[in-house]
């Protein structure tokens, strides 16, 4: 803080010396030809000295810290500070219309810009690091200048979401709110700032066009044959008041929604900065415009050199403190070679003057409790938020990249960190509890990202292995760290269990230690259910991991077991919207769906039917209207079940349940409903089909059509398989086992093909649930596969 006091002294130092720089040209020549020389040259390595400087931000726009601070945003806002610079030269030529015309319009657009450009900046660096990008109205935890505040990031915002709105030509809807995983785009911003210039824009194009308004050249007679020019309009100077005030207002915005707020780094805050810039301006400003008024039209030379300062003593700190230190920081502290040739931008230098031996990484306390260093963990903290924002804005190596810094502060001297050796133990030995819980929190965020990279790109082998590792590492470090025994809250690693579930369901992967899944993941859900020491719905959503290992190595009666539990503690009122917001889907309430067809499979029908009625009635209505998927995986195994009654009014129930609650939304959704989704079409045939009584239904030939004609992803059939516990061709079988009895006393072609097309869709499943050497690998699935088969087989042998 005192080293920044200390560049903004010399900032207004500086300025001073220039004003006397100046003074003493226009002391030491004679005539207004050698004056508009100097003035003019002076001027010009001033306009120079800016573009060159917008020229390097933008030649180093993509320097890994250097963008968090949006580069092409600061070089326009140096630009348009030179643009104002050289256009002060128009001061020293009075005697034309047209410098006189100009010269206001150019100047006070420019200075507005600048001033935009601020708030747009500021307003997409609140956006990415805010939990959603609409702000909240008013908080009681927070002042009326808080409240002004978020008042303001509101209507930009909205202004925002107009922009998109009028670029998509209306598919984009206004209002929406897209959460933090919306993008906040350089347009996003821009558009932003040009519509806040419109009001100046206009101002001044009136004042170009309307001649009564328009400055123009007078000249003033002092004598026989003496005289000079000046500029001056007929509407007096009511134009320029307002213009100077359409130009100040940004600025005044700037510093309202920059103030100290929750979330925002102070790095990322320029309210110091725009302050000690007004400062610097506010003293060169003190001894300029008296003198302007004490000179009057008497000295024109004298006149422009005061006024064109007064501009620079406004543009020269603004461009110096708000885009010049962030250049020159960045450069020296990372050295833009070194950044080009490594993903270590930004932050290297900082890591390596932040991190210490093992020994430094932690001290222990006289009780023999491991300590945290806190230079390290704010250094960490910085870089959290840095990975952060690159995340919300889609650049997921490079958010990558910052966590492997943060990793790197944890390592001994000397050390960069490795996704592949990981930690040594007695640079685990050395973290302390936060120290711990930010290794872990870093490792567990690592994971996800080189798990999008994966599913971005199934092929990359390494993000594969990546992904799997981090999670896998903050498992083993949580569980050895000796500052686990000082944490009372263990919920830092329970993303961890449950991210690794989600692994195991959906990736292949070699457990540690040459365990073999089955034991490692019973091993890891037996953990998560001690961790979470009954502490609410986590203790529920432990429990819903380990009946999800036990039914997926085939324990279903063990996970019932486990499922009876969780309904004993389990309030979806209570905890179904905090297990979402926590672990983004509420497994508990999927867990308990799926064991209403395994208690039906199991001959155990009674419990089951009851348990439909209990999930529909109460626990369904707890799924938001917008979450389809969660609902078509909590309806798949009820109206499976329901479907499997005798009684035709069962069929027609389950059918009713999943139009209004899925299928029906789908359609109004469209193309914007998620791919997973499409699975929807078959399921409905069957439960078309059992309703109907084994008679023609309404869009039955369009149903044949579809069946005969569809085109599924790949995945289709392993998600399938993983959460209902049946293989998506055999579905597909059974659809068109249904239709070919209906269509049979129709069209015996339609009913050969569509037996054909099943028993296709049939070995597509004997594939999927034997391995090669002959194991089973869902005796479930494989029964209804079975079941399925037997019934095509007979339906298409000759009669």
């Amino acid at each position: 803080m005192e080293a920044s006091e200390q560049h903004h002294r010399y900032i207004a130092a500086g300025g001073l010396t220039l004003l006397v720089a100046l003074a003493a040209v226009i002391g030491s020549v004679d005539g207004t030809t050698s004056f508009r020389v100097c003035f003019g040259a002076l001027l010009f390595m001033i306009c120079v000295c800016q573009l060159k400087v917008a020229a390097d931000l933008f030649k180093n726009r993509n320097n890994l810290l250097l963008q968090l601070f949006q580069p092409v945003s600061l070089s326009l806002f140096v630009a348009a500070g030179a643009i104002a610079s050289i256009a002060s030269l128009l001061f020293a030529f009075s005697e034309y219309d047209a410098t006189c015309a100009l010269r206001q319009p150019i100047i006070l657009t420019s200075i507005t810009f600048m001033g935009n450009i601020l708030i747009g900046r500021t307003w997409r660096i609140g956006s990415i690091i805010s939990s959603t990008t609409t702000f909240a109205a008013s908080s009681d935890d927070i002042d009326a200048v808080g409240v002004a505040r978020l008042k303001v990031m509101n209507v930009l915002s909205t202004l925002s979401q107009l922009g998109r709105y009028v670029g998509s030509c209306g598919r984009e809807k206004i209002g929406r709110n897209s959460g933090i995983r919306r993008a906040i785009t350089f347009a996003d911003s821009i558009f932003v700032v040009m519509v806040l210039l419109i009001p100046q824009l206009v101002l001044q194009i009136v004042n170009l066009s309307v001649p009564g308004v328009r400055m123009g050249s007078v000249e003033i007679l002092e004598g026989v044959g003496e005289g000079h020019y000046t500029c001056e309009s007929r509407a007096g100077p009511y134009v320029l008041i307002v213009g100077i005030v359409l130009a100040a207002a940004p600025f005044v915005i700037s510093l309202l929604i920059n103030v100290e707020s929750e979330g925002i780094p102070d790095k990322f805050r320029e309210l110091d900065d725009i302050l000690a810039s007004m400062a610097s301006s506010f003293w060169m400003l003190l001894a300029t415009l008296p003198t302007v008024g004490m000179i009057g039209q008497t000295q024109p030379n004298a006149r422009a050199y005061l006024v064109a300062a007064s501009v620079l003593s406004f543009v020269l700190p603004l461009s110096y403190n708000i885009a010049q230190t962030r250049l020159q920081s960045i450069t020296m502290s990372t050295g833009i070679a070194r950044g080009k040739a490594n993903s270590k931008q930004g932050s290297s230098i900082q890591r390596q003057q932040t991190r210490r031996t093992v020994s430094d990484l932690s001290s222990s306390s006289r009780d023999g409790k491991v300590q945290d260093d806190p230079q390290i963990l704010q250094a960490a903290e910085e870089t959290a938020v840095m990975g952060k924002m690159f995340d919300t804005m889609g650049s997921t190596s490079k958010a990558v990249a910052m966590n492997r810094d943060i990793l790197t502060l944890f390592k001994a001297e000397g050390d960069d960190f490795s996704w592949e050796a990981g930690f040594a133990p007695s640079e685990i030995n050395s973290l302390g509890p936060k120290s711990l819980e930010v290794v872990v929190k870093t490792l567990i965020g690592s994971s996800k990202l080189w798990h999008s990279i994966f599913l971005s790109n199934t092929n990359n082998e390494e993000a594969k292995r990546r992904d799997i590792q981090c999670c896998m590492d903050a498992l083993d470090i949580f569980e050895i760290a000796p500052a686990k025994k000082q944490l009372s809250d263990r919920s830092v690693i329970f993303p961890a269990y449950s991210f690794m579930n989600a692994i195991a369901k959906t990736m292949t992967y070699v457990p540690p230690n040459n365990m073999s899944r089955e034991e490692f993941e019973e091993t890891m859900a037996e953990n998560f259910v001690k961790e979470t020491h009954y502490q609410q719905y986590h203790q529920c959503r432990a429990l819903a991991f380990q009946a999800d290992v036990m039914k997926r190595h085939g324990n279903y009666e063990d996970a019932l077991s486990v499922i009876d539990e969780i309904k004993t503690i389990y309030d979806p009122q209570l905890h179904s919207k905090a297990i979402v917001s926590e672990y983004v889907s509420d497994h508990c309430l999927d867990l308990i769906a799926a064991s209403t067809f395994w208690l039906h499979h199991f001959g155990r029908n009674d419990e089951a039917l009851r348990l439909c009625d209990q999930v529909v009635n109460t626990m369904l209505p707890e799924i938001e209207a917008t979450e389809l998927v969660t609902r078509h995986i909590v309806l798949i195994p009820i109206c499976r079940t329901l479907a499997k009654q005798r009684q035709t009014s069962n069929a027609k129930k389950a059918l009713v349940l999943y139009r209004t609650h899925v299928s029906d939304p789908v359609t109004l959704a469209g193309g914007k409903a998620h791919p997973a989704l499409g699975k929807r079409v078959p399921f409905m045939i069957i439960l078309k089909c059992c309703s109907s009584g084994g008679e023609a239904y309404d869009d039955l030939s369009t149903d044949v059509v579809y069946m005969l004609n569809r085109n599924d992803p790949a995945w289709f059939e392993t998600a399938c398989l993983t959460y209902f516990d049946a293989a998506w061709s055999t579905m597909c079988a059974q659809a068109c086992l249904c239709l070919a009895k209906i269509t049979g006393c129709i069209s015996h072609d339609e009913s050969s093909a569509l037996i054909k097309e099943g028993l296709k869709c049939l070995e597509v499943s004997a594939e999927t649930l034997k391995k090669e050497d002959g194991t089973i690998v869902n005796r479930m699935a494989h029964s209804y596969y079975s079941q399925v088969l037997s019934e095509l087989e007979n339906l298409s042998a000759p009669v």
